[in-house]
């Protein structure tokens, strides 16, 4: 008979927790025991025991996985874990997978791997990747918990695991954005010695502070001449099937944001020129279907292009290239310059938080700290 428990955590509350026996694993021959805590009543637990002895009863709560090996836990996980995210989210996961999580733990058996193994992976990883380490060990972090839930280990070695920190650089050569006469110059130089599109699709990202993803998706459908608005309501994403039209990222991230006058005389003369070099081709591009940015075979744009047509502007320009995202990072901080507010910028921008705008523009909100002295002695000083 499982006894529910009452215990006193940190804060001093009173909660309750059982340990249930679950019986032998066929595959280990270990005992196995599921184990449950945080309850804010004797009640809620008794409910949540009787639920699990249920499953557990009827054969519905343990999976089976062909063996103990990670590998079969690691592809069960996959599987389960596909209907659960976006078909991008996906394959990013299944290449993190693939290039570091498969390889280190091949044909380990689960309850064979320790906490040594998993720092041991932690820091290779980190000497690898050391910026994106980290969604590496949640991966691994994940499928073991998921190994845990089968009852084929006690406990997930990787929760203890020491996370390498990355020594900040002392200074920066550049930061991933342009000041306004850095991005005058570049979009000069797009305008003057680069073609139409390139040019429209610059000054768009750049006056947008749209991601890329969404640019490379958008249609002329989205586009409110009439009005100088624009319909962000889709983005562009690399799958397992290659490049697909999926929803934004957040519910946030579908929005309407106004152009301003000239953008939008750019973006008219480009969809001419469009439609005169795709009827070379013998495409009608007149319906709400066609992209605002094609490819030469009137496809989708790879986001690398973006990123390659981006060096060579800025070579031309005399400037550093930033990154694609680095014109979004651009327009935020320009917006901050300019007197916008901080829920101003995150409705344009389309963050679903505050925080994630406060957190990643910190550098723009510095600069208007930094003069917060001299504006305040200015206002007093009036009259």
């Amino acid at each position: 008979m499982t006894k529910i428990i009452k215990y006193t955590n940190k804060d001093n509350e009173t909660l309750y927790k059982f340990r249930y026996y679950a019986g032998l694993d066929e595959l280990t021959g270990k005992q196995r025991y599921i184990r449950r805590q945080g309850f804010t009543s004797e009640k809620a637990a008794k409910n949540e025991l009787l639920k699990i002895e249920y499953l557990v009863s009827t054969n519905q709560y343990f999976k089976d996985v062909k063996s103990g090996k990670f590998s079969d836990v690691l592809d069960e996980w996959l599987e389960l874990h596909k209907t659960r995210v976006k078909a991008s989210t996906f394959y990013n996961i299944k290449v993190r997978v693939n290039k570091y999580v498969r390889p280190y733990f091949k044909d380990m058996y689960v309850d064979k791997i320790t906490l040594r193994h998993c720092q041991d992976f932690t820091n290779k990883t980190f000497k690898t990747a050391p910026k994106s380490y980290v969604y590496s060990i949640s991966i691994v972090k994940n499928i073991l918990d998921y190994a845990l839930r089968l009852g084929m280990i006690e406990s997930n070695p990787m929760l203890y695991v020491i996370k390498p920190k990355l020594m900040q650089q002392v200074q920066e050569k550049h930061a991933n954005f342009y000041s306004r006469d850095e991005l005058k110059k570049f979009l000069d130089t797009a305008k003057n010695d680069f073609d139409l599109k390139k040019y429209a699709l610059f000054r768009l990202l750049a006056y947008s502070g749209m991601r890329v993803g969404e640019c490379l998706a958008l249609t002329w459908h989205d586009l409110d001449f009439k009005n100088n608005i624009l319909n962000i309501n889709k983005t562009l994403a690399s799958t397992e099937k290659g490049l697909e039209i999926q929803v934004p990222k957040t519910k946030a991230s579908v929005r309407k944001i106004s152009l301003d006058v000239e953008t939008i005389q750019v973006l008219k003369e480009w969809q001419l020129e469009q439609r005169k070099q795709l009827l070379k081709l013998g495409i009608n591009s007149m319906n709400k279907h066609q992209l605002i940015f094609n490819s030469n075979k009137n496809g989708f744009i790879f986001n690398s292009v973006i990123a390659y047509d981006i060096k060579l502007i800025a070579n031309k320009a005399g400037i550093y290239p930033i990154t694609t995202h680095g014109f979004r990072h651009t327009h935020a901080t320009l917006l901050f310059a300019s007197g916008m507010d901080i829920k101003q910028v995150q409705a344009r921008l389309g963050h679903s938080n505050v925080q994630t705008t406060l957190n990643i523009y910190t550098h723009a909100m510095k600069d208007k700290q930094d003069k917060i002295g001299d504006e305040f002695a200015r206002y007093i000083s009036l009259n």
